[in-house]
């Protein structure tokens, strides 16, 4: 194993990624907007892409170099490319109004979310000096964030966002402590054939319920 500790140049990246990545939750959670929903999705994995390759550029692993350039592609390009197409576009969705409680509030809970985080699993009960001990608690916010924005939003685009930043956080873990705990990577691309599923799932949704309106609007139209 390289050097991988908090003090050395893979550990700043990896310590800044995960910070911009934790800011990036938090942004999305104070939002309603559908767009920037999915722009900030795709920064997070853009950044999760740069951290994957700082990991196998440290571990020379061939198969966390095929890691990052995946989730450059699939996550920080092409899904946030086709949700906003069909989503934004097509479906015209702009503005999340199905939310529980309003964006001050939202942020407010995401930071005590992100405060338990750390007090529950902070530098201080992990190994000095190793890159998991300031990384590893805010995957852990991340992961929390993105329950909540399940929690707080009721439409389903909206809850699908939510369980991907989830899965963002798992997998800012995951290539923290790949060279430790591989299973972990594993369950990333375990939560992202789900995420895979849940997104056409929500396709589907949406334009079962286009058609239906549209369908349903041309019905009145029609003389009797």
């Amino acid at each position: 194993m390289q050097d991988f500790s908090l003090a050395s140049p893979a550990g700043v990246v990896l310590s800044l990624d995960a910070v911009l990545i934790l800011l990036l939750a938090l942004a999305c959670l104070g939002s309603k907007l559908f767009d920037r929903y999915l722009t900030y999705y795709g920064l997070q994995s853009v950044l999760l892409a740069v951290a994957a390759g700082t990991a196998a550029f440290v571990e020379r692993d061939p198969a966390l170099w095929i890691l990052a350039v995946l989730t450059l592609v699939l996550k920080g390009i092409a899904i946030p490319t086709a949700a906003r197409r069909l989503l934004v576009r097509r479906l015209q969705l702009k503005r999340d109004v199905a939310t529980i409680v309003g964006p001050s509030t939202s942020l407010i809970l995401g930071a005590v979310l992100a405060g338990f985080a750390y007090l529950v699993i902070g530098p201080q009960h992990l190994a000095h000096g190793l890159i998991a001990a300031s990384i590893i608690p805010i995957s852990t916010a991340v992961i929390l964030i993105g329950a909540l924005t399940m929690v707080i939003r009721r439409h389903m685009v909206a809850q699908l966002l939510g369980w991907l930043i989830m899965e963002n956080g798992v997998f800012l873990g995951g290539i923290t402590l790949t060279a430790s705990f591989p299973f972990i990577v594993e369950a990333g691309i375990f939560f992202d054939l789900i995420a895979g599923f849940l997104i056409m799932l929500a396709m589907t949704t949406g334009l079962a319920e286009s058609l239906t309106t549209t369908l349903a609007g041309r019905q009145r139209r029609e003389p009797t």
